[in-house]
């Protein structure tokens, strides 16, 4: 069998965000949809950047949410000063995507084979979704770690592919 590209099993009906949404917003979204990621893209849809679950809880992002330990310490702090407890949420209300976007977001062609693919998954653990993107840097659909792991038990997708071969041929 020829070699499965990224195109044959990648979501093109990605969601995403523009620089300026409020990243309150970005964080429903995910939570909502059970996304790890979404990517910010512009206007002309080119893809600007990634937002993840990490950019939420990575120590020094804009609106880092504190591990644990960290957490009972500020809750200490904010008690003593309420002024902490304000700026902290005026700072999380103001904060827009394209404030804790990772800017050079690990990308696939839809011309990447599979392998290409899951190496990429393998070799950047953090890494979770990457964006697919034209020779224009244009989204065209997402790939996750989940995409990979469906491969292996959806007999539609198999169907689907062998009759869109046997088509080509």
């Amino acid at each position: 069998m020829k070699n499965i590209f990224v195109k044959d099993f990648m979501n093109t009906g990605v969601l995403t965000v523009k620089p300026d949404t409020p990243t309150i917003d970005v964080a429903k979204i995910l939570f909502v949809n059970d996304y790890n990621g979404i990517p910010v893209v512009n206007g002309q849809n080119e893809l600007q950047g990634l937002i993840t679950d990490y950019d939420f809880i990575e120590k020094g992002s804009a609106v880092h949410f504190s591990p644990l330990g960290n957490l009972l310490e500020e809750l200490t702090i904010f008690r003593k000063n309420k002024e902490e407890i304000d700026k902290k949420i005026k700072a999380l209300i103001a904060s827009k995507a394209g404030n804790i976007m990772n800017k050079e977001p690990i990308t696939l062609s839809p011309n990447n084979t599979l392998k290409e693919a899951a190496d990429l998954f393998v070799g950047h653990h953090r890494v979770n979704p990457v964006p697919v993107v034209d020779g224009f840097n244009k989204v065209v659909g997402i790939v996750s770690r989940y995409d990979l792991i469906k491969l292996y038990v959806d007999p539609v997708f198999w169907m689907k592919l062998l009759a869109a071969r046997n088509r080509d041929n």
